[in-house]
Protein backbone atom coordinates (compact mmCIF):
# COMPACT_ATOMS: atom_id res chain seq x y z
CA UNK A 1 0.00 0.00 0.00
CA UNK A 2 1.50 3.29 -0.74
CA UNK A 3 1.66 6.20 1.45
CA UNK A 4 1.64 10.45 0.86
CA UNK A 5 4.93 10.71 1.40
CA UNK A 6 8.96 8.88 1.66
CA UNK A 7 11.25 10.76 3.41
CA UNK A 8 15.47 9.31 2.50
CA UNK A 9 17.66 10.16 5.10
CA UNK A 10 21.61 9.23 4.98
CA UNK A 11 23.60 9.66 7.98
CA UNK A 12 27.17 9.43 8.28
CA UNK A 13 27.86 9.57 11.75
CA UNK A 14 26.12 12.16 13.09
CA UNK A 15 24.04 10.64 15.64
CA UNK A 16 22.79 13.70 17.33
CA UNK A 17 22.14 15.75 14.79
CA UNK A 18 19.59 12.43 13.47
CA UNK A 19 18.03 11.86 16.23
CA UNK A 20 16.97 15.39 16.34
CA UNK A 21 15.75 15.41 12.76
CA UNK A 22 14.02 12.18 13.34
CA UNK A 23 11.84 13.48 16.47
CA UNK A 24 11.26 17.11 14.98
CA UNK A 25 9.72 14.99 11.70
CA UNK A 26 7.46 12.82 13.78
CA UNK A 27 6.42 15.43 16.04
CA UNK A 28 5.54 17.87 13.19
CA UNK A 29 3.66 15.87 10.60
CA UNK A 30 0.05 15.38 11.37
CA UNK A 31 -2.06 15.27 7.95
CA UNK A 32 -0.24 12.69 6.04
CA UNK A 33 0.50 9.19 5.68
CA UNK A 34 4.76 8.83 6.11
CA UNK A 35 7.50 5.85 5.68
CA UNK A 36 10.98 7.10 6.76
CA UNK A 37 14.33 5.56 5.64
CA UNK A 38 17.59 6.11 7.22
CA UNK A 39 21.03 5.13 5.29
CA UNK A 40 23.04 4.29 7.99
CA UNK A 41 26.53 5.07 6.14
CA UNK A 42 28.76 2.47 7.54
CA UNK A 43 28.77 4.96 11.01
CA UNK A 44 30.64 4.05 13.89
CA UNK A 45 29.29 6.45 16.52
CA UNK A 46 26.36 4.13 17.33
CA UNK A 47 23.80 5.73 15.22
CA UNK A 48 22.41 2.84 14.30
CA UNK A 49 21.53 1.30 17.62
CA UNK A 50 19.67 4.48 18.45
CA UNK A 51 17.59 4.44 15.45
CA UNK A 52 16.46 0.63 16.50
CA UNK A 53 16.02 2.08 19.55
CA UNK A 54 14.12 5.46 19.83
CA UNK A 55 12.75 5.12 16.23
CA UNK A 56 11.19 1.91 15.56
CA UNK A 57 9.07 3.13 13.43
CA UNK A 58 11.84 4.21 10.46
CA UNK A 59 13.23 1.46 8.23
CA UNK A 60 17.11 1.27 8.83
CA UNK A 61 19.52 0.53 6.10
CA UNK A 62 22.80 -0.39 7.14
CA UNK A 63 25.69 -0.16 4.62
CA UNK A 64 28.62 -2.23 5.10
CA UNK A 65 30.64 0.23 3.07
CA UNK A 66 30.61 4.10 2.69
CA UNK A 67 28.69 5.00 -0.64
CA UNK A 68 27.86 8.54 -2.00
CA UNK A 69 25.17 10.93 -1.43
CA UNK A 70 23.57 9.77 -4.74
CA UNK A 71 24.14 5.53 -4.77
CA UNK A 72 22.36 6.17 -0.91
CA UNK A 73 19.27 8.32 -1.52
CA UNK A 74 18.66 5.53 -4.51
CA UNK A 75 18.44 3.18 -2.35
CA UNK A 76 15.46 4.51 -0.71
CA UNK A 77 13.85 5.95 -4.13
CA UNK A 78 13.99 2.26 -5.42
CA UNK A 79 11.81 0.81 -2.43
CA UNK A 80 9.72 3.79 -1.28
CA UNK A 81 6.13 3.68 -2.08
CA UNK A 82 5.39 7.29 -1.33
CA UNK A 83 3.40 9.14 -4.14
CA UNK A 84 6.14 11.86 -3.27
CA UNK A 85 9.27 11.41 -2.54
CA UNK A 86 11.57 13.50 -0.64
CA UNK A 87 15.50 13.55 0.28
CA UNK A 88 16.53 15.30 3.27
CA UNK A 89 20.08 15.94 5.22
CA UNK A 90 20.46 14.59 8.77
CA UNK A 91 21.98 17.99 9.41
CA UNK A 92 17.86 19.29 9.35
CA UNK A 93 15.60 20.12 12.12
CA UNK A 94 11.94 20.40 10.46
CA UNK A 95 9.35 22.73 11.77
CA UNK A 96 5.86 21.55 12.49
CA UNK A 97 3.49 20.96 8.94
CA UNK A 98 6.58 20.98 6.75
CA UNK A 99 5.76 17.88 5.37
CA UNK A 100 2.10 18.44 5.28
CA UNK A 101 2.45 21.98 3.49
CA UNK A 102 4.99 20.14 0.91
CA UNK A 103 2.10 16.97 -0.12
CA UNK A 104 -0.36 19.58 0.17
CA UNK A 105 0.94 22.13 -2.05
CA UNK A 106 2.09 19.06 -4.55
CA UNK A 107 -1.53 17.83 -4.87
CA UNK A 108 -2.82 21.32 -5.37
CA UNK A 109 -0.28 22.06 -8.28
CA UNK A 110 -0.41 18.43 -10.44
CA UNK A 111 2.09 20.24 -12.70
CA UNK A 112 5.28 20.33 -10.24
CA UNK A 113 7.80 17.77 -10.46
CA UNK A 114 9.51 18.81 -7.66
CA UNK A 115 9.45 21.59 -4.76
CA UNK A 116 11.67 22.97 -2.20
CA UNK A 117 11.79 24.86 0.95
CA UNK A 118 13.39 27.66 2.64
CA UNK A 119 16.46 26.87 3.90
CA UNK A 120 17.64 28.87 7.25
CA UNK A 121 20.84 28.70 9.38
CA UNK A 122 20.06 27.61 13.33
CA UNK A 123 19.76 31.34 14.53
CA UNK A 124 17.26 31.55 11.41
CA UNK A 125 19.07 33.80 9.42
CA UNK A 126 18.77 32.59 5.52
CA UNK A 127 21.18 30.17 3.74
CA UNK A 128 20.88 29.88 -0.13
CA UNK A 129 17.60 28.08 -1.33
CA UNK A 130 17.19 28.10 -5.01
CA UNK A 131 19.07 29.35 -8.04
CA UNK A 132 19.25 29.34 -12.11
CA UNK A 133 21.67 26.59 -13.71
CA UNK A 134 24.95 26.87 -13.96
CA UNK A 135 25.97 28.71 -17.29
CA UNK A 136 29.19 30.15 -18.36
CA UNK A 137 28.30 33.75 -17.47
CA UNK A 138 27.55 32.68 -13.88
CA UNK A 139 30.89 30.49 -13.68
CA UNK A 140 32.59 33.43 -15.09
CA UNK A 141 31.03 36.17 -12.60
CA UNK A 142 31.85 33.73 -10.03
CA UNK A 143 35.35 32.68 -10.75
CA UNK A 144 36.23 36.65 -10.71
CA UNK A 145 34.82 37.01 -7.08
CA UNK A 146 31.99 39.46 -9.08
CA UNK A 147 29.36 37.70 -7.46
CA UNK A 148 29.91 39.73 -4.05
CA UNK A 149 27.96 42.83 -6.30
CA UNK A 150 25.12 41.13 -7.43
CA UNK A 151 21.80 39.77 -5.16
CA UNK A 152 23.27 41.38 -2.15
CA UNK A 153 25.54 38.88 -2.42
CA UNK A 154 23.97 36.20 -2.62
CA UNK A 155 24.72 35.38 -6.35
CA UNK A 156 24.00 32.81 -8.07
CA UNK A 157 21.47 32.40 -5.57
CA UNK A 158 18.36 34.64 -4.54
CA UNK A 159 17.19 36.68 -1.10
CA UNK A 160 13.86 35.40 0.00
CA UNK A 161 11.03 36.93 -2.22
CA UNK A 162 9.15 39.85 0.08
CA UNK A 163 5.43 38.29 -1.71
CA UNK A 164 5.79 34.89 -0.12
CA UNK A 165 4.24 33.02 -2.97
CA UNK A 166 5.81 29.82 -4.17
CA UNK A 167 7.58 30.40 -7.48
CA UNK A 168 8.64 28.73 -10.52
CA UNK A 169 12.51 28.12 -10.38
CA UNK A 170 15.67 26.33 -12.05
CA UNK A 171 16.41 24.01 -8.81
CA UNK A 172 16.76 23.94 -4.91
CA UNK A 173 18.47 22.94 -2.40
CA UNK A 174 18.44 18.77 -2.04
CA UNK A 175 19.10 19.62 1.72
CA UNK A 176 15.08 19.02 1.82
CA UNK A 177 13.63 18.55 -2.12
CA UNK A 178 10.76 16.28 -2.53
CA UNK A 179 9.74 14.97 -5.99
CA UNK A 180 6.47 13.70 -7.34
CA UNK A 181 6.51 9.69 -8.01
CA UNK A 182 5.39 9.96 -12.03
CA UNK A 183 8.62 12.87 -12.21
CA UNK A 184 10.95 10.02 -10.96
CA UNK A 185 9.99 7.30 -12.84
CA UNK A 186 10.00 9.39 -16.31
CA UNK A 187 13.71 10.93 -15.39
CA UNK A 188 14.88 8.36 -13.33
CA UNK A 189 17.03 8.24 -9.99
CA UNK A 190 19.87 10.86 -8.96
CA UNK A 191 22.93 10.50 -11.45
CA UNK A 192 25.43 8.10 -9.64
CA UNK A 193 28.15 9.80 -11.88
CA UNK A 194 27.87 13.00 -9.45
CA UNK A 195 29.63 11.90 -6.93
CA UNK A 196 29.26 15.12 -4.68
CA UNK A 197 27.62 18.83 -5.90
CA UNK A 198 24.95 19.30 -8.27
CA UNK A 199 22.92 16.01 -7.32
CA UNK A 200 19.78 18.09 -7.37
CA UNK A 201 21.31 20.36 -10.08
CA UNK A 202 20.74 17.25 -12.48
CA UNK A 203 18.00 16.09 -11.01
CA UNK A 204 15.60 19.64 -11.43
CA UNK A 205 17.16 20.13 -15.09
CA UNK A 206 15.85 16.20 -15.91
CA UNK A 207 12.67 17.00 -14.75
CA UNK A 208 12.33 20.48 -16.41
CA UNK A 209 12.94 19.01 -19.45
CA UNK A 210 10.58 16.43 -19.27
CA UNK A 211 7.64 19.55 -18.89
CA UNK A 212 7.50 18.95 -15.15
CA UNK A 213 7.85 22.77 -12.99
CA UNK A 214 10.28 23.00 -9.76
CA UNK A 215 9.08 25.36 -7.32
CA UNK A 216 9.96 27.17 -4.58
CA UNK A 217 7.50 27.49 -1.58
CA UNK A 218 9.23 30.43 0.68
CA UNK A 219 6.87 30.30 3.62
CA UNK A 220 8.29 27.01 4.08
CA UNK A 221 11.34 26.88 5.89
CA UNK A 222 13.87 23.88 7.57
CA UNK A 223 16.53 24.52 9.63
CA UNK A 224 20.27 23.32 8.26
CA UNK A 225 23.40 22.92 10.28
CA UNK A 226 24.91 23.88 6.70
CA UNK A 227 28.38 21.64 6.15
CA UNK A 228 27.54 19.36 8.84
CA UNK A 229 26.75 16.60 6.10
CA UNK A 230 29.72 17.23 4.16
CA UNK A 231 33.04 18.25 5.57
CA UNK A 232 35.75 18.35 3.62
CA UNK A 233 39.09 20.15 3.03
CA UNK A 234 38.97 23.07 0.61
CA UNK A 235 40.90 22.21 -1.74
CA UNK A 236 39.53 19.19 -2.24
CA UNK A 237 36.27 20.72 -2.60
CA UNK A 238 37.72 22.69 -5.38
CA UNK A 239 38.84 19.93 -6.70
CA UNK A 240 35.48 17.73 -7.00
CA UNK A 241 33.49 21.01 -8.00
CA UNK A 242 35.92 21.78 -10.85
CA UNK A 243 34.79 17.98 -11.88
CA UNK A 244 30.95 18.15 -10.79
CA UNK A 245 30.44 21.67 -13.03
CA UNK A 246 32.26 20.13 -15.71
CA UNK A 247 30.21 17.04 -15.84
CA UNK A 248 27.06 19.00 -15.66
CA UNK A 249 28.09 21.16 -18.82
CA UNK A 250 29.22 17.82 -20.87
CA UNK A 251 25.81 16.33 -19.87
CA UNK A 252 23.79 18.87 -20.59
CA UNK A 253 25.02 21.66 -22.45
CA UNK A 254 27.08 20.34 -25.43
CA UNK A 255 30.66 20.27 -25.95
CA UNK A 256 30.94 23.59 -26.92
CA UNK A 257 30.01 25.35 -23.90
CA UNK A 258 31.78 22.70 -21.97
CA UNK A 259 35.26 23.73 -23.75
CA UNK A 260 34.57 27.32 -23.18
CA UNK A 261 33.87 26.26 -19.48
CA UNK A 262 37.24 24.79 -19.95
CA UNK A 263 39.32 28.39 -20.77
CA UNK A 264 37.32 30.10 -18.07
CA UNK A 265 38.66 27.73 -15.53
CA UNK A 266 42.20 27.57 -17.00
CA UNK A 267 42.34 31.51 -17.60
CA UNK A 268 40.91 32.56 -14.32
CA UNK A 269 43.03 30.01 -12.69
CA UNK A 270 46.08 31.08 -14.30
CA UNK A 271 45.48 34.88 -13.83
CA UNK A 272 45.24 33.58 -9.76
CA UNK A 273 48.28 32.11 -10.10
CA UNK A 274 49.66 35.11 -11.40
CA UNK A 275 48.18 37.92 -8.43
CA UNK A 276 48.62 36.01 -5.70
CA UNK A 277 51.59 33.58 -6.10
CA UNK A 278 53.89 36.23 -6.20
CA UNK A 279 52.56 37.80 -2.42
CA UNK A 280 52.72 34.75 -1.37
CA UNK A 281 56.37 33.88 -2.35
CA UNK A 282 57.43 37.24 -0.80
CA UNK A 283 55.85 36.39 2.55
CA UNK A 284 52.47 37.39 2.50
CA UNK A 285 50.59 34.74 4.36
CA UNK A 286 46.65 35.25 3.38
CA UNK A 287 45.22 31.84 3.27
CA UNK A 288 46.10 30.00 -0.12
CA UNK A 289 45.15 26.59 -1.52
CA UNK A 290 46.22 24.19 -3.83
CA UNK A 291 44.16 24.73 -7.24
CA UNK A 292 43.54 22.32 -9.36
CA UNK A 293 42.33 21.71 -12.86
CA UNK A 294 40.72 18.97 -14.90
CA UNK A 295 41.36 18.04 -18.24
CA UNK A 296 40.04 14.79 -19.84
CA UNK A 297 39.69 13.11 -16.55
CA UNK A 298 42.94 13.79 -15.10
CA UNK A 299 44.25 16.50 -12.40
CA UNK A 300 46.91 18.99 -12.53
CA UNK A 301 47.86 21.47 -9.92
CA UNK A 302 48.55 24.78 -11.84
CA UNK A 303 48.23 27.83 -9.17
CA UNK A 304 47.36 28.76 -5.84
CA UNK A 305 43.66 29.63 -4.83
CA UNK A 306 42.66 32.21 -1.77
CA UNK A 307 39.90 30.95 0.21
CA UNK A 308 38.36 33.71 0.99
CA UNK A 309 37.11 33.62 -2.79
CA UNK A 310 35.97 30.15 -2.61
CA UNK A 311 32.83 29.79 -0.84
CA UNK A 312 30.22 31.91 -3.84
CA UNK A 313 31.81 28.84 -5.77
CA UNK A 314 30.90 25.90 -4.18
CA UNK A 315 27.34 27.62 -3.40
CA UNK A 316 26.96 27.36 -7.52
CA UNK A 317 26.30 23.68 -7.73
CA UNK A 318 24.50 22.99 -4.47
Amino acid sequence: MSVDLTVSIINTNNRDLLRECLRSLFEGTRQISMEVYVVDNACTDGSAAMVEREFPQVHLIRNRNRLRFCANHNQVLRRGTGRHLLILNEDTLIPSGVFDALVAFMDAHPNAGAAGVTMLNPDGTLQYSYARFPSLCSSLILTLSLNRLLHGGYYPFFPQPEHGQPREVDWTNGACMLVRREAMEQVGLLDEEFLIYAEETDWCYRIKEAGWKVYYLPEVSVYHHEGQATNQTRPRRRFRINRTILLFFRKHYGWLRTLGLRLILLLTSLGRMLVWGPLYLVGWRRPLARLEVIYNGRTALIGLWRDDMFDAELMQMG
